[in-house]
């Protein structure tokens, strides 16, 4: 055969890895084979044979390596096997060793118990044998080495103490104590709580006795193991959920020290053995006993109340309260305290020194003090308090003194939102709270709304003075020029000079206004800039829309020079815009056509405006007795060139001399050669009741009335916005700071509001609480439906309104009374003024309310 049959296998020639001496034959047969094969390649074959050998050769060579690989891994694998043993083993042997440790502890705890019972042998003679001392020493010096504790720690841990002759300290700590040292407070076991009030509930500490309960209100007892709720036979629904209320949060917070887990109803109506138990608590032990049924009206005693609260503030430099009598003679809002002052509350049997949060600690250890010299400078009864409370730690009868305190049982419930559940923009009434009358009888400011114009408030049509602008200096406004037009059917018209200043209720006018601003007294717009100019268009109230929307559309078609434009309707001009006319405008009723005939006729005008220079006249629809006000001026004109100047016997000088200046400027313009003639209430001629209808009749006079009216009355718009019950006090246009405005406002301007509306209206000695109507459809046609949800949201923001009303009655007190649109009685139509305008009564619709 050729040399090619000596080649090597290319199958592996291990075929048993397991057996260890078969391989390594296997391998040195290899490796002879392999080395003669190459000395004869080298010696014998041809070049192209012996590169197909050196290739065959290197594949042995790479399936030897594979093999000693093979068995490396082997061998290694055998080796860490057997590590695995021995860490085995070792942590057998550790387990072992701990288990013998184990037994050791527990005997030596076995020796010390029996030491425990020789020691504690009634017989001294018997003591243990030296042996068995020798074996406990031999055994604690053992466990002080192991454990590698020293003699005295081993003794401190093997001491023992008797607790049974410690006493307790109870009430304030040794700091508390010092705190309160010449203050001591003063506290009952036993507490007796009245329940009673109806729109301002109050709950007052009474004295613990049967005498103290009343059939119409509710009660409750706390003692230190008991709560009982008393229920009258007479008390209503809000007074026994104000008591469970009370009860929930004293045994949610164990207020009082009382420890009860709920409360015992108890209703009179029904008897029972708790009911006679809870008798017995009021010091009664007769059956003959009655509870009272004398009814004290609650509005009464809620007011007699309110007039006790005194509210103290400490003065930190002479650590005394001072009296706050903001604060005093009213229910408090949570929002009043400050975490950092320190308020005495004066509750007549209850008094309370309120510390808050961060409170100065060195005014606080004098606040008590000075809080007790409060309590005794009166004689209370002895079943008052005096008490120390801390901020954020105040019990149920402290909170109930105020009247929007946080729920502190809302801090614990849980809410569980479904998110799949679509959202409601629901508004929660019972979170709202009525208006805050302090906030509503703020002064207004100092200065009035003015009219802004291209940047520039030019106030009253004269400019602001220096303390009232914001230029340093202030600036100044002249009017430098004046023009009318008249608004026609379907263009306008040029107004005669002469009668400028003469507006007709049923027409509208375009007046351009020319003005010049001076900077500190300098006409710089004169000498390096341009005049201004602004254009409005004033609309009389007998207007239609259409002609309305005319007078806007025509304005735009005037301005040429793109000035600003102002809308303005009537009996709502601002003062810049009256001032232009100096006293001279007048406006008429009807239209220019109707005044034609009545040129000589007979007119009655009242007078509006608080400045001579804004003084303008409104001719009144009748000529009757009953358009007459004590408070105001009216003009009344006679065919006979003579013009009446009547004042009311409450009207004030300012409102005299308005009126007279506007007449005289009516009858030197208008009506030459007319005589202008003043007249006082109560001094008037037969002629000058000879020119009204029907002569002279009863109106509303306040010849009789001794009171001052030196007020101006106050319009309050109530409404809901962002679920938070809110206010919006109407202001006078032409209002001026230094004076009082009689007839501010109009009974029209209360229907101008969309319905249905809520107002209250402070008339000086009374307020009212007017009420609007339900529309059956909106101003601009639409129909309005009325849905049940929205009669609800009206209903629970008409409680509101009541309830704020009260409030605010309450400062003065006086009374609130409850008007409805289209049914207002007569005083408070002559307290609003004149009806200016057709109200459209057809939008009180088929719903009143």
């Amino acid at each position: 055969r050729g040399p090619t049959s000596r080649r090597a296998p290319t199958s592996n020639p291990v075929k048993n890895l397991g057996q260890r001496q078969d391989v390594s034959k296997d391998c040195r047969s290899t490796a002879q084979r392999t080395t003669m094969t190459d000395e004869f390649i080298s010696d014998y074959l041809k070049p192209e044979i012996r590169v197909t050998a050196s290739i065959q050769n290197h594949k042995l060579k790479a399936e030897e390596n594979h093999v000693d690989n093979r068995l490396s891994a082997t061998d290694d694998n055998r080796k860490s096997t057997t590590d695995n043993r021995i860490a085995t083993t070792d942590n057998r042997k550790a387990t072992t060793d701990n288990r013998k440790l184990t037994t050791d502890d527990r005997k030596l705890t076995t020796d010390n118990h029996v030491n425990n019972n020789i020691k504690s042998e009634e017989f001294s003679g018997l003591t243990p044998s030296p042996k068995f001392q020798r074996t406990n020493s031999l055994r604690d010096s053992k466990r002080k080495t192991e454990k590698g504790l020293s003699k005295e720690a081993v003794d401190a841990l093997q001491a023992t103490e008797d607790y049974t002759k410690v006493t307790l300290k109870t009430g304030h700590s040794q700091k508390a104590v010092k705190e309160v040292e010449g203050g001591k407070e003063q506290t009952q076991d036993t507490l007796l709580l009245q329940i009673k009030g109806k729109l301002s509930m109050q709950t007052r500490l009474v004295a613990t006795h049967f005498s103290s309960l009343n059939a119409h209100d509710t009660y409750i007892l706390v003692t230190s193991s008991h709560l009982y709720q008393f229920n009258g036979a007479n008390t209503t629904v809000m007074k026994k959920s104000k008591g469970t209320e009370i009860c929930n949060a004293i045994t949610m917070a164990k207020e009082f020290k009382c420890m009860a887990d709920r409360a015992t109803i108890l209703e009179q109506s029904r008897g029972s053995y708790m009911l006679k138990q809870f008798y017995q608590l009021l010091n009664t032990n007769s059956e003959n006993d009655q509870v009272s049924e004398k009814l004290l009206d609650d509005e009464e005693f809620e007011q007699e109340m309110i007039r006790e609260n005194i509210c103290y503030k400490l003065n930190a430099e002479t650590d005394s309260f001072e009296l706050m009598e903001e604060l005093s003679a009213r229910r408090l809002k949570h929002s009043r305290l400050r975490d950092n002052e320190i308020y005495c509350f004066d509750y007549g049997p209850e008094v309370y020194v309120w510390i808050g949060k961060n409170a100065d600690k060195s005014a606080r250890r004098n606040a008590m003090v000075a809080g007790r010299q409060i309590f005794d400078a009166k004689q209370r009864p002895s079943w008052g308090v005096f008490e120390r409370v801390a901020g954020g730690l105040e019990h149920s009868l402290f909170r109930e003194k105020f009247k929007d305190w946080p729920d502190v049982n809302a801090k614990n419930v849980l809410a569980v939102k479904n998110p799949c559940a679509p959202k409601k923009d629901k508004i929660s009434y019972a979170q709202m709270e009525p208006c805050d009358v302090h906030e509503m009888r703020r002064p207004l400011p100092e200065k009035p709304p003015g009219l802004v114009l291209e940047m520039t408030d030019v106030g009253r049509g004269t400019g602001l003075p220096t303390d009232l602008s914001q230029d340093i200096f202030g600036h100044d406004v002249e009017t430098t020029g004046v023009e009318m037009w008249r608004i026609t059917d379907n263009s306008y018209e040029e107004y005669p000079k002469e009668k400028y200043g003469e507006f007709y209720s049923g027409e509208s006018f375009i007046i351009r206004w020319a003005y010049r601003v001076m900077q500190g007294g300098r006409k710089q717009d004169h000498e390096t800039g341009r005049d201004r100019a602004a254009f409005f268009f004033w609309q009389g109230s007998d207007c239609s829309i259409k002609e309305k929307g005319k007078s806007a559309f025509l304005t735009v078609r005037v301005d040429s020079e793109r000035a600003p434009q102002i809308p303005l309707t009537q009996a709502h001009e601002p003062p810049a815009f009256l001032q232009i006319f100096q006293g001279g405008m007048v406006t008429y009723s009807g239209k220019i056509s109707d005044q034609k005939e009545q040129k000589h006729s007979e007119r009655l005008f009242l007078h509006r405006g608080e400045l001579e220079c804004e003084s303008n006249l409104i001719q009144l629809p009748e000529i009757s007795p009953l358009s007459l006000r004590s408070r105001g001026c009216f003009v009344l004109q006679d065919g006979t060139h003579r013009l009446y100047v009547w004042s009311g016997c409450k009207s004030s000088r300012h409102t005299v001399a308005g009126a007279v200046c506007a007449a005289r400027t009516l009858a030197d313009s208008k009506l030459r050669g007319t005589r202008v003639c003043e007249v006082e209430e109560g001094k008037e001629s037969k002629e000058f009741w000879s020119l009204f209808t029907g002569g002279k009749q009863p109106y509303p006079s306040l010849l009789q009335d001794t009171r001052s009216y030196n007020q101006s009355i106050r319009l309050y718009n109530l409404y809901e916005e962002q679920k938070e019950f809110k206010f919006l006090e109407k202001e006078y246009s032409c209002r001026a700071p230094e004076v009082t405005a009689p007839y501010p406002f109009l009974q029209s301007d209360l229907y101008e509001n969309d319905q249905p509306a809520l107002f209250i209206l402070d008339a000086i000695f009374k307020v009212y609480v007017w009420v609007g109507w339900w529309p059956s459809q909106s101003h601009d046609g639409e129909a309005m439906a009325h849905t049940g949800s929205a009669v609800t949201d009206f209903t629970e923001r008409y409680r509101l309104s009541l309830h704020t009303a009260q409030e605010y009655a309450a400062e003065d007190g006086c009374e609130v009374e409850v008007v409805r649109a289209g049914a207002e009685p007569d005083e408070f139509r002559y307290v609003m003024g004149i009806l200016i305008g057709d109200i459209n009564w057809g939008y009180l619709g088929e719903k009143s309310i």
